[in-house]
């Protein structure tokens, strides 16, 4: 049987594809780690919120920062009311505040919003409003701007 070279082209196609591969796996992998703190966190969050408060489902998870680090976590109670549960990040009690008792978020964003997250501020709920120019805090009852 006779053993075929590889011509210079088919090396040059293999070696491209090859550093194609290796770039491409590297940056997966950098953003599989980078990734893996907020999973990390996000799971530990929801865990302690149905632990500790009637949390049965939850929808969404942020992290707010105004004058403390509030991990927010929303969803549904046992009675399918929605509530929203502020676990601080460092020491402090874990605040439940059912979301129908609130201003509606989406009185205020506007068409620069980017995000409204749940939050706490001064040790109270409060919404705050990420926009393209900054950020804004409300209070969480009244709607009220706060920053």
């Amino acid at each position: 049987m006779r053993k075929r070279k590889m011509t210079r082209h088919s090396q040059i196609i293999i070696g491209i594809l090859t550093v194609i591969l290796a770039i491409y796996l590297s940056i997966a992998l950098f953003f599989w780690k980078s990734l893996t703190p907020y999973h990390s966190v996000r799971g530990q969050a929801i865990a302690v919120a149905q632990e500790k408060t009637d949390l049965k489902e939850a929808t969404a998870f942020d992290i707010a920062t105004t004058d403390t680090t509030t991990y927010s976590v929303v969803g549904l109670d046992r009675n399918k009311q929605k509530i929203g549960v502020l676990i601080p990040k460092k020491a402090g009690e874990i605040t439940v505040v059912k979301l129908d008792e609130g201003v509606s978020p989406k009185t205020l964003t506007t068409k620069q919003t980017q995000s409204v997250v749940l939050a706490l501020y001064q040790g109270k709920p409060a919404w705050e409003v990420n926009n393209t120019n900054g950020f804004k805090v409300y209070d969480f009852k009244t709607g009220k701007e706060l920053i």
